[in-house]
């Protein structure tokens, strides 16, 4: 027994005293008081029990990689519910899910687990992570025990780690294996190919085939949409070789694509498919971006003898390795709406992240106008497009309409649910209107309900925020006429000359238009505009619908697919609709003598221009040219931002608007000289310095290596850093930054895992000494689907398993009476003060009715008499023969003999009255009733002494 607090033991010492003191007025009740002592005195003491315990935790690892079955989620769920099925109301089960990543899916204290919620990157298989989680989840002190449901083909870090970290924790890991078939597998091995060339360079490409029987194939490989071969080539059982030849053009990345097809089926088709990277060194254009060919800008920056490629904003290839074509990008009066929400974020983290560059030009459909505020791409303007209120001409009511229908309980990263995310909005609405506005909130599924009733906003909104953030998806569809007519009702009699109506709706469940038509003739006749906010895409059931809402109530649409840029889409449109921040009046400008230096010659003053979108500098950025008018506003600005540069010119560079700086002599020089500065050279190491890159089985490794002939021995005083940008087809770029470490005498080097579908960008930075970005590399294909033994997987499993002293389980529900037993230290305090409240009560029963007393009692009656000397003689005894039982019958006899003598020795009178007495009948027995009285009367007795 373990006792925690043992000072209270102390007590039983005076408590003793006085027990012995002051007795009690029976034995029994003398007894139970010293126990009742002693045991109170131990239940103050916190004593502990050292008990052998079996409940505990079971981890369940859940492979969702793309490599599983097709059918394997399900399978799992099936498998996690026969495992629920043997567990004990003490024991507790948690469930992770891996991939690419490892996540917990079902915390252990959460109940029963029935379906899959978290996201995961299924390009990948981190069992290692996976088994970092589960031992995480798996408290110190308590049983526990982790079965990993895979195929066993891990990828990334090795698990064997993570397994001897299990075995010092004496855990044992479990497998059932779930896999493919993956015999006749033909597949695409490896390719070498340069990761780098230079322009009109020659080089071959080499792709290695692996077969496990003799046969023809087919084959292609293109370079972009470009075939540059194709044809049949017979193949034998192991590694063969395919070999091709192309010439490196402009400067960029090129992208390669290399398929073959098989006569037989295959069970793994997905690595018949790879794609690679080259990156072609050189001069990269500045890609200019306008909604119209032949842009007077593009020719102007022409003429400056700057490399330009021209593209519409649905030309352009906005992933990261389609970015990675150009030293920078020139925005020319677009829509941000039309780079895409992908587009803007690739370009934002390319140009912060890997040194590129932007230009963004003026107009109606740029800056504020055009969506740019709240875009990944506002912070990196040089100027920025709040609302200020002293340049707010109109005052504006805004009703938001907000669906909360039942798809709005979905959840989405970051445990939030779209509703939640949907009431950011809302409430980002709210933050960007003046005290003098008007706004109101109603949340619609089936019908309209009032959250915020018009009125204007005032000081005091955190009441009202709070009441939109608490909006609840209730279930039903969102009933689109009922959220536009109750919005509409609401506008009719608000004193603001500008009135709004801001739809938030699901793409796939806006039902119930009713005669939505008519209403919106209604509502433009009231001076009434509608935008709609599209969760989903343009492909959805009902995003026709929304559109035509949208194109019928004047006002903008916007579809998103992730829930996370709502808030941004709320802003952007409030912000549009709030202030029209284009002035279009011709407006006289200045330059700065920034300019002049920028440019590299004196500027003459130049005339007015037609037109301006109003903003303002940012407290870090260089001032190039101002207008002089009322505002004094920026003109054109520039700086530095992250690793990249950014300059905006406010005015429209080729429109309507341009004005009579259309004419200025020094326009082309101002334009090229901006392009030029933000496009820049990339810095270079020196020349002593060389770095390489290599993919090999998903990981990346970036060295630099030193020049041996060096002074120094270390020529920079801190360590350099690689800063790597990954992009995906599904997901934001993110960025990642590690130092590099020495590999030896004269090499650095860092290495970093690479997910398929993601294209990495690195740039390594020697601080005092410049950078130098490399070209973007990418996996052939998912490492998941690379060459394997057959039984490579269950390989895995097994060493894992035998390391740890696990099992391949069969009967899953088992695994519960094979955790192991660990003495736990159980409290018992609380069941030594129920058995002192026990004997307490106990205490006052004898006392009122001296149960021990009459129990005492009752056992001496129903006792026999104790025998008398001669009667004992006169016994036989047990065992025959003897003198013993000779001289007992002697004295027997002689006994009988002397009562028959004295019997007849008696005179006859004597006789004759002993005859006619009667004998008397015997003494009664005292019964229950006179026996509990009695208790009565000395119990009362005692009580009254």
């Amino acid at each position: 027994m373990v006792i925690e607090q043992p000072i209270w033991l102390l007590l039983l010492l005076p408590l003793g005293l006085l027990w012995w003191k002051f007795p009690a007025p029976s034995k029994a009740l003398q007894v139970m008081r010293a126990v009742l002592l002693v045991l109170i005195v131990l239940a103050l003491s916190s004593p502990a029990l050292p008990l052998a315990d079996r409940a505990g935790t079971v981890v369940v690892i859940a492979d969702r990689s793309t490599s599983m079955p097709d059918a394997a989620d399900r399978a799992i769920i099936e498998q996690v519910a026969l495992i629920q099925d043997g567990m004990s109301p003490a024991d507790r089960l948690a469930v992770v899910t891996f991939g690419g990543n490892a996540v917990l899916e079902h915390p252990a204290d959460l109940g029963a687990f029935d379906a899959f919620s978290q996201v995961i990157n299924p390009e990948g298989s981190n069992l290692s992570d996976a088994i970092r989680n589960a031992l995480a989840v798996i408290p110190p002190d308590s049983p526990g025990r982790i079965i990993v449901l895979s195929d066993g083909l891990w990828t990334g870090r090795d698990p064997m780690p993570q397994a001897l970290d299990a075995v010092g924790r004496d855990i044992a890991i479990d497998y059932r294996e779930l896999s493919r078939p993956r015999a006749n597998d033909v597949s695409i091995e490896h390719v070498d190919a340069p990761l780098s060339v230079g322009p009109g360079q020659s080089f071959m490409i080499t792709a290695w085939v692996n077969a496990p029987t003799a046969q023809d194939i087919e084959f292609e490989i293109l370079r972009g949409n470009t075939r540059i071969a194709q044809g049949e080539h017979p193949v034998t059982a192991g590694l063969n070789r395919l070999t091709f030849r192309d010439t490196a053009g402009e400067p960029g990345t090129a992208d390669y694509r290399i398929r073959i097809v098989t006569q037989q089926p295959d069970p793994l088709p997905e690595n018949n498919t790879g794609r690679f990277l080259v990156g072609i060194e050189g001069e990269k254009p500045v890609l200019v971006i306008s909604e119209t060919q032949g842009a007077g800008l593009a020719r102007l920056l022409t003429q400056g003898g700057l490399p330009i490629e021209q593209r519409t904003p649905d030309e352009v290839d906005w992933s990261l390795e389609g970015l990675t074509n150009y030293s920078a990008v020139v925005l020319e009066n677009v829509p941000a709406q039309s780079l895409t929400t992908r587009g803007t974020e690739n370009l934002a983290a390319y140009i912060d992240q890997a040194g590129a560059g932007m230009l963004i030009t003026g107009g109606q459909r740029s800056y504020g106008p055009g969506g740019y505020f709240k875009t990944p791409l506002d912070p990196l303007i040089p100027v920025s497009m709040e609302l200020r209120q002293e340049h707010r001409k109109l005052s504006l009511a805004i009703v938001v309409a907000m669906d909360r229908s039942g798809s709005m309980a979905a959840p989405v990263s970051g445990g939030r649910m779209k509703m939640d995310l949907a009431n950011l909005g809302a409430a980002e609405v709210l933050g960007l209107l003046s005290p003098a506005d008007e706004f109101g909130v109603i949340a619609v599924d089936t019908r309209a309900h009032m959250i915020v009733p018009l009125d204007q906003v005032g000081s005091e909104t955190a009441a009202t925020r709070g009441r939109i953030l608490g909006i609840d998806s209730m279930g039903g569809g969102i009933y689109v006429y009922e959220a536009l007519s109750n919005a509409a009702n609401m506008l009719v009699d608000a004193e603001a000359q500008t009135r709004h109506i801001i739809l938030f709706s699901d793409a796939a469940d806006s039902v119930e238009p009713g005669a939505y038509k008519e209403l919106l003739e209604h509502c433009s006749a009231a001076n009434i505009t509608v935008s709609v906010i599209g969760l989903g895409s343009p492909t959805d059931p009902h995003a026709v619908l929304l559109e035509d809402i949208a194109r019928r109530g004047n006002g903008r649409i916007f579809f998103t697919k992730d829930a996370m840029n709502l808030p941004q889409l709320f802003a952007q449109d409030t912000f549009v609709v709030a202030r029209s921040s284009f002035l279009d009046e011709p407006t006289p400008v200045a330059t700065t003598p920034l300019l002049s230096a920028l440019v590299g010659q004196p500027l003459s003053q130049p005339p007015s221009v037609g037109g301006y979108n109003l903003t303002y500098l940012r407290p870090d950025a260089q001032l190039g040219a101002l207008t002089r008018d009322e505002y004094n506003a920026p003109l054109v600005a520039y700086w530095q931002v992250g690793a990249g540069r950014v300059a905006a010119y406010t005015g429209e560079a080729d429109g309507e608007f341009t004005g009579a700086i259309s004419t200025w002599g020094q326009t082309g020089e101002m334009f090229s000289s901006l392009a030029r500065w933000v496009a820049g050279r990339g810095s270079r190491l020196p020349n002593d310095m060389l770095v390489t890159q290599d993919v090999v089985d998903g990981v990346k490794t970036v060295t630099l290596h030193l020049s041996p002939e060096r002074e120094l021995p270390q020529p920079f005083e801190k360590m350099p850093v690689v800063t790597t940008l990954t992009g995906r087809p599904d997901a934001p770029p993110a960025v990642t930054e590690l130092s590099m470490q020495w590999t030896g005498t004269d090499t650095l080097a860092v290495q970093m895992p690479v997910q398929s579908q993601e294209t990495s960008l690195s740039t390594v930075t020697i601080p005092g000494l410049g950078q130098t970005q490399l070209s973007p590399t990418r996996l052939l294909y998912s490492p998941e689907f690379r060459t394997r033994g057959d039984r490579e997987g269950v390989e895995n499993l097994e060493s894992i398993a035998e390391l740890t002293r696990g099992m391949s389980r069969i009967d899953l529900a088992s695994i519960w009476q094979d955790l192991p037993e660990i003495p736990r230290q159980v409290a018992v305090g609380h069941w030594l003060m129920f058995a002192s409240i026990f004997l307490i009560l106990l205490e006052v029963l004898e006392r009122r009715v001296g149960v021990f007393a009459l129990l005492h009692r009752s056992e001496s009656r129903r006792q026999p008499a104790e025998p008398s000397a001669e009667t004992e003689e006169a016994l036989p005894t047990k065992k025959a023969g003897g003198w013993g039982s000779v001289l007992r019958r002697k004295k027997t006899k002689q006994a009988t003999a002397s009562l028959s003598s004295s019997a007849s020795a008696d005179p006859p009178a004597v006789k004759q009255a002993k005859a006619k007495e009667k004998p008397s009948p015997p003494a009664e027995s005292p019964g229950i009733s006179s026996a509990l009285e009695h208790a009565r009367r000395s119990a009362d007795h005692r009580t009254k002494k």
